[in-house]
């Protein structure tokens, strides 16, 4: 064999491995040979042949990564940068797997849910690991209030973005509206308790439901909220005009009629009252 053939052969790091693997076999062997033929009692004998084991597996493991060093550590930095370029890459799906995740261990909504993900309103239709399907619903609209449009929420937006869910508010809702008028002769008090009176009157035939929903919501959500009984409050603007607002806990398919109806008994009082006011300046005058 060439000298140069049988230098390279030594020199490398196969035949360093295959000697460092043969030594440390070969040490083990007969340490456990020698632990065999001892003396020491079978427990100890065991003992002694599994520490013997673990470590020759131990300076196995070592020496076979000292020879390898360079070549693990370029192989880690190949992988390594790998799988950077491969997160780099995949960044929005890995996003949107781990908010898929996120979300399915929160259980913070279910399919035919209400949710408001940022300021996308809409019911739950489909819900996958990648993204959430939304029927948009007009958040400022009453009834069912669908737009026709379909979201679809990638599923790191959890990660960005609130998430409120509203499926308790989706049968009864707080309906707040407000009624606007220049300041004239006519007490606006006494319209807030004829107002009073007329949705205590609108709103009798579903109170009793009204109340149980209200409890239920309070109870789940921890929150207060104003209940069946209507409020009516009186305030004034930036114009100096009279600002009624009514607040009511109602069916959101009733909340748009009985603020028309409201509002339409608040007009009849108001030009009454203006026109019995008049009449009554136009008998002091002839008087």
């Amino acid at each position: 064999m060439k000298p140069e053939i049988l230098e390279h052969i030594l020199a490398s790091k196969l035949f360093i491995s295959f000697c460092v693997i043969v030594v440390i076999l070969l040490l083990r062997g007969f340490f456990t040979l020698a632990i065999v033929r001892s003396n020491w009692a079978k427990a100890d004998k065991r003992r002694r042949i599994n520490t013997v084991h673990n470590i020759g597996n131990l300076l196995l493991v070592i020496g076979v990564i000292a020879v390898w060093i360079t070549e693990l550590r370029e192989f880690a930095l190949s992988i390594a940068a790998f799988s950077v370029a491969i997160v780099l890459a995949l960044r929005e799906v890995v996003q949107c797997l781990v908010g898929g995740l996120y979300q399915a261990n929160m259980r913070s909504f279910t399919v035919g849910d209400w949710i408001r993900v940022g300021d996308q309103f809409g019911e739950v239709t489909d819900s996958d690991w990648l993204s959430t399907t939304l029927l948009e619903i007009d958040p400022h609209g009453l009834g069912n209030g669908y737009t026709g449009t379909t979201l679809y929420i990638p599923n790191n937006a959890f990660f960005t973005q609130p998430v409120k869910n509203l499926n308790f508010m989706r049968r009864y809702i707080e309906h707040t509206f407000s009624i606007t008028r220049e300041r004239s002769e006519v007490n606006p008090f006494e319209a807030k308790k004829f107002l009073a009176e007329r949705l205590k009157e609108h709103c009798d035939s579903f109170r009793e439901v009204a109340e149980r929903y209200c409890k239920l919501i309070e109870n789940r959500m921890g929150v207060e909220l104003t209940g069946p009984d209507a409020k009516v409050s009186i305030t004034t603007n930036e114009l100096g005009h009279d600002v009624i607002t009514a607040k009511i806990f109602c069916p959101r398919e009733e909340a748009t009629n009985i603020e028309q109806l409201v509002t339409e008994d608040f007009y009849n009082f108001w030009f009454e009252k203006t026109k019995k006011l008049k009449t009554e300046q136009q008998g002091i005058e002839l008087a």
